[in-house]
């Protein structure tokens, strides 16, 4: 009986095919991220994690939670001025990129998405990685972004930037 064994270029075909058939399959996840992004202009910054665009649609961001300003009859929380200003000086005035959760509203009415730059840079995370805001698991993270988003809190609490500054 004589074995015959796929020649080397047709191993490559083989190896390239499986590598493109797993590239294009879709991540599985716990929380998926919708795939449709929009482009909005930012009109104005409330505090750490919520904003209102150019057409007054207001955008929470997900997986943070950034200390309050003052509202109402309450104090603002120990660095939600800073965290408010540092997402204005960041967004105030430009286009982003917006990424809506799987819930696409809160209870507020307020869009729950994922913030992006137009360099790719993930808002929520450089909130995280800042010192900016805490990591807020609550409602579940997408399996693809919860590692960058836990080493940024990470990174902030080692180095104590922004509200880990403090005890």
């Amino acid at each position: 009986m004589q074995i015959r064994y796929p020649t080397p270029a047709a191993t490559a075909v083989a190896v390239i095919c499986v590598l493109l058939i797993f590239r294009a399959a879709p991540e599985q996840s716990s929380v998926e991220l919708r795939a449709d992004r929009y482009s909005v202009v930012v009109q104005r910054v409330y505090d750490g994690d919520t904003f209102e665009t150019a057409k007054g649609q207001k955008i929470r961001l997900l997986g943070i939670d950034a200390p309050e300003v003052a509202h109402f009859d309450q104090a603002a929380e120990p660095y939600g001025d800073q965290s408010s200003e540092w997402l204005s000086s960041r967004i105030l005035h430009r286009t982003v990129f917006i990424e809506e959760g799987i819930t696409p509203l809160d209870r507020y009415g307020r869009t729950l998405a994922w913030v992006y730059l137009d360099d790719e840079s993930l808002v929520n995370e450089l909130l995280l990685n800042t010192g900016n805001a805490r990591l807020l698991t609550r409602f579940g993270l997408p399996v693809n972004l919860e590692p960058r988003l836990r080493a940024a809190e990470g990174i902030a609490r080692d180095g104590r930037l922004g509200l880990w500054a403090s005890d």
